[in-house]
Parts: structure tokens; C-alpha cells; sequence
């Protein structure tokens, strides 16, 4: 019996998870097409109440939860650094590849005072790229993955992935710019659900966004 009582709680949990997420989309597709200010403006506030506070509101007012259970926890330090490191190497080496031997990075541009002025380069890095990450990497490989989706193991870290790529290609499709993002996606969900920490994705995503930046407007 108590058996079954825990298994009825952990079904109702990922009924009512899954029905978060899906109107948490719906809200941020309904939102999108809603412009009635500023559209950056109401982005930014669109983005920063469907991928951080419904997330974040969720797992402790619904679920009674701690923050750790959407990854904000320290989690296996060794799993973290020594998974970051592996997949920095290696979707770096991917980049490097796209980059040399394909057109599909030969458009990926940032803002022009981001692209003439070092410190607008620094500020839209710390401030802007690594607000973005957070973002992203709350809702999807803490919330999608390691809340919703963590009795699925390591198909888990595929799904969010596939999800946040059909998320970016139907906001924006798939361009230069989004690419590495969509590059990345996997080796984040790999790196959260071996540590078991959102840390380390944010902190390995927001080093291979920087790099992509750094590295394209060396090079170009």
C-alpha cells in the first residue's frame, strides 16, 4: 500500500509537472505574438517569468521542493569540472570545424558596439550572455530535465535537448547565431545530469557562448 501511495504521488507529480511546462510554452509562444511595448522590453520580461520565476515558484510553493531539485545545489564537483572540460574540448573542436569548413557560422554576427568596443564586449558578456544562460539552463536542465524528467535517465539529457532546439527554431530558426546554442544543448544536459548541478552547465554554456564570441571575432 505504501508502495502504490509513493508511486500515485510521483505520477500526480509528473502529470502536474508536465502540464507546467506545457503552459509555461504555450504562455511564452502567446506572449510572443502579444507586442504591446517595448519587444525587447517585453521579452526580457516575458523570458525572466517563464524560464526563472514559473520554474522557481514551482518547484517551491506546488511541489514544497528545494531549489536543489531544479539543480541549484553543488552537487559532484569532480563529475562537473572534469564534464566540463570534456565537453568545452570537444564543442570547441566542433565550432572550430563548423567555422573552417562550413558557411554556417560565416554570418554569425553580435551587436555593432558589442563588436567595436571591448568594454561593451565584457558587459554584454557578463550581463547579457550570462543572464540568457541562466535562463536556459533553469528551465530546461534544471526544470525539464533534472525535475521533470529525471526518472529517464540519460534520455533525459536528449529530450531537453531536442526540446530546446525546437523552441529555438520556432522562435527564431535556425541561423548563425543560434547554432552554437543548439551545438552546446546536449553537452549542458550531459554535464547537469552527471553532477547532478544546473552550476556546472551554466558555467561550461556561458564559457563556450563566450568563446564563440571571442573566437569568431578574432578570426573573421
Amino acid at each position: 500500500m505504501e508502495r502504490f501511495l509513493l508511486s500515485l504521488a510521483r505520477y500526480k507529480e509528473f502529470i502536474g509537472t508536465t502540464t507546467a511546462i506545457i503552459t509555461s510554452l504555450l504562455l511564452l509562444a502567446y506572449l510572443g505574438d502579444q507586442v504591446t511595448v517595448n519587444p525587447v522590453l517585453q521579452s526580457f520580461i516575458t523570458y525572466i517569468g517563464v524560464f526563472l520565476v514559473i520554474p522557481l515558484l514551482y518547484c517551491k510553493i506546488m511541489l514544497g521542493r528545494p531549489f536543489s531539485a531544479l539543480g541549484f545545489q553543488r552537487g559532484n564537483v569532480w563529475a562537473g569540472f572534469g564534464g566540463s572540460i570534456l565537453a568545452l574540448s570537444i564543442a570547441l573542436g566542433a565550432l572550430l570545424v563548423l567555422w573552417n569548413f562550413t558557411p554556417l557560422l560565416k554570418d554569425y554576427s553580435l551587436p555593432r558596439a558589442v563588436e567595436e568596443k571591448f568594454l561593451f564586449f565584457v558587459l554584454y558578456e557578463l550581463l547579457v550572455n550570462g543572464f540568457i544562460t541562466l535562463l536556459y539552463e533553469t528551465f530546461f536542465r534544471g526544470f525539464v530535465m533534472l525535475l521533470w524528467l529525471r526518472s529517464w535517465g540519460i534520455w533525459a539529457v536528449f529530450f531537453q535537448a531536442g526540446l530546446f532546439s525546437l523552441l529555438i527554431f520556432l522562435s527564431n530558426g535556425i541561423t548563425a547565431e543560434t547554432i552554437p546554442l543548439l551545438l552546446f544543448a546536449p553537452f549542458a544536459g550531459l554535464i547537469a545530469y552527471q553532477s547532478r548541478s544546473i552550476w556546472f552547465s551554466y558555467g561550461a554554456s556561458w564559457f563556450f557562448s563566450f568563446f564563440t564570441d571571442a573566437i569568431i571575432l578574432i578570426f573573421r
